[in-house]
């Protein structure tokens, strides 16, 4: 047998069949790929495909004060004082006359202020305007004395000259487009009437400086085409002024006070228009609070003018109810400003509240305490709605103008609402009287509060607490004492009805703990804790208190029925976790 010889790898046969061989792999290869991809199961197919690209939203950039302009605004500060304590100073020693006094303030007011506008314009606009601060008090002190110390001019030539200085300021912010520069601004023009107040009686000519400073200021976000999230100008441009208003719109004389309610018409709009912006680029932060504060400022100013001119209080429903179909008439118009429904819950909260506002005013006053419940009731419902839509920024400062709201009507219904139990000869009917509308509704926006949970939600469980089973047992009290005596005189409740009230608390915190025992997350032990605590109170007030010097049928009913209700609690409470043994 002869042996085989190897073929040689490099001859021209085998390397022809090695080609042709990786030919054809090559060529069943991109058959393969350009051939339709077959039905693959869905999760293979999840695994197969790119994820989508997640769409990054660039976060807004935290604003940190540098250590730097804290250290020019406390400079700034203490210069100021160092000024005033220099003139004060100098003419004591009698160094400098009051002209030369006068000028070197121009001077170094004026450098101050130009050197300010120079960092603001260039790149170190926080350092800029804190001097801009210190500029602008230096000028408006040196203004002060030379029309209040030195007479050099009048008053008002002085006030003036500082709207002017303002009115600078306020376009030097417009042309950096500096929201911090305005608010110094607003600052420099709000102060200037108290700076040159000379006393009697001025509300006209102050309302109208006032409307003039905000509509000046207003033009420098239109200028600047932007302003939506200076919320530091655009509060302090409605705080100051509604706060300087106040004492205008309750010492003006009567003559005036007509004249004084059309210039807050004025205002009205102007807030309006500083809450909203119509018209700029930019949408803005927070306007359903501006305008909420706004609106109630403005009906609360509206009634000491209303007082003023004379008028019948009765009268004053008619313009709550147009404040109340002017927010209506709001809804539309501002949904397309804010290109959402970011504002409708506000704007129908404050119609409502109006609404609930002319009922009382023209009944009876007395119903004031309802009124601001039903304010709190509807923006605490309207702080719900705006969260469910996603607007957590208006849900949060509706929540918490819901809780003052809320804390307002508590306290007049803690002070004023508890009376006609104490004395029996004002009694008034069980449950058709403000008190209990007071405490009804403050209950139940606390209770609203409640469901967002965080501090305010414990606060507002405390708050329900006592509001509420306070509420109920004092009219389960006034109850009983209608039946028992309906024209008795005394002080205090009867022995009858603070044994109801008792009892009242007993049922309630039986409720409570067993309402607890059924949840799953921190109401459990809020609940478990509220109806321990509500038990105790019954308990002991029933020992101290009901039971001294009564007679011993009064005595057993009282036994009886606080035993009673333990006892069903804890039967109900048994059979409940027998039933769920989970």
């Amino acid at each position: 047998m002869e042996p085989q010889v190897p073929q040689d790898p490099f001859a021209p046969q085998e390397l022809a069949e090695r080609v042709a061989r990786l030919e054809a792999q090559v060529a069943w290869l991109l058959q393969r790929q350009q051939a339709p991809t077959p039905q693959a199961p869905a999760p293979t197919q999840a695994a197969v495909r790119p994820l989508p690209r997640p769409i990054i939203r660039p976060a807004t950039p935290r604003k940190e004060i540098s250590p730097v302009v804290w250290i020019a605004g406390i400079g700034a500060s203490i210069f100021l004082l160092g000024t005033i304590f220099f003139f004060r100073w100098a003419i004591q020693q009698g160094w400098v006359g009051a002209e030369l006094r006068f000028i070197l303030g121009l001077l170094v007011g004026g450098a101050i202020a130009a050197f300010a506008a120079k960092l603001i314009l260039g790149d170190s606009r926080g350092l800029g305007v804190a001097l801009l601060l210190a500029g602008l008090g230096t000028l408006q002190f040196t203004f002060r004395a030379g029309a209040m110390e030195y007479h050099f001019y009048a008053a008002p030539l002085g006030l003036a000259a500082t709207a002017l200085v303002t009115l600078v300021a306020g376009g030097l912010a417009a042309r950096a487009r500096s929201g911090s520069a305005l608010t110094v601004a607003l600052v420099s023009g709000l102060v200037a009437p108290l700076v040159f107040s000379q006393g009697g009686h001025h509300e006209v000519a102050l309302t109208v400086y006032l409307a003039v400073l905000m509509a000046a200021a207003l033009a420098v976000p239109y200028l600047a085409r932007s302003g939506g999230s200076w919320h530091g100008a655009r509060w302090t441009a409605l705080i100051g002024v509604w706060l300087l208003l106040l004492p205008a719109c309750a010492e003006v004389m009567k003559a005036d006070a007509a004249t004084l309610a059309i210039l807050l018409l004025v205002h009205l709009v102007l807030a309006g228009l500083w809450a909203w912006l119509p018209g700029t680029e930019e949408v803005p932060g927070t306007p359903t609070v501006l305008w909420l504060v706004a609106s109630i400022l403005a009906t609360t100013y509206g009634w000491l003018l209303w007082k003023q001119m004379g008028l019948a209080v009765e009268t004053f429903a008619l313009p709550v109810i147009v404040m109340a179909a002017l927010n209506l008439a709001l809804v539309q118009p501002l949904r397309r400003r804010m290109d959402s429904r970011r504002a409708d819950w506000g704007l129908l909260a404050l119609a409502a509240g109006h609404l609930a506002l002319a009922v009382p005013v023209a009944l009876a006053w007395r119903w004031v305490g309802p009124l601001w419940g039903s304010f709190a009731l509807g923006l605490a419902w309207a702080s719900l709605k705006a969260e469910d839509s996603a607007f957590s920024e208006e849900a949060a400062a509706l929540r918490w103008l819901a809780a003052a709201l809320a804390l307002a009507t508590t306290l007049r219904w803690a002070f004023h609402g508890l009376d006609g139990l104490f004395f029996r000869s004002q009694t008034f009917t069980p449950f058709l009287n403000p008190a209990f509308a007071e405490g009804a509704l403050a209950s139940a926006a606390w209770w609203l509060l409640t469901r967002r949970g965080g501090p305010l939600g414990l606060i507002s469980f405390l708050d329900l607490e006592v509001t509420a089973n306070v509420t109920l047992a004092f009219e389960a009290a006034r109850l009983i004492q209608r039946f028992q005596a309906p024209g008795a005189y005394g002080y205090g409740p009867s022995r009858a009805a603070s044994i109801a009230m008792t009892l009242v608390w007993a049922l309630s915190g039986a409720w409570q703990w067993m309402r607890g025992l059924g949840q799953r997350d921190a109401a459990r032990q809020a609940l478990m804790i509220a109806g321990y605590a509500w038990m105790g109170i019954a308990s002991f007030k029933l020992i101290v208190a009901d039971l001294d010097h009564a007679d011993t049928p009064l005595r057993a009913l009282a036994f009886l029925g606080v035993g009673g209700i333990g006892m069903a609690a804890a039967s109900l409470a048994n059979r409940k976790r027998h039933e769920d043994p989970s």
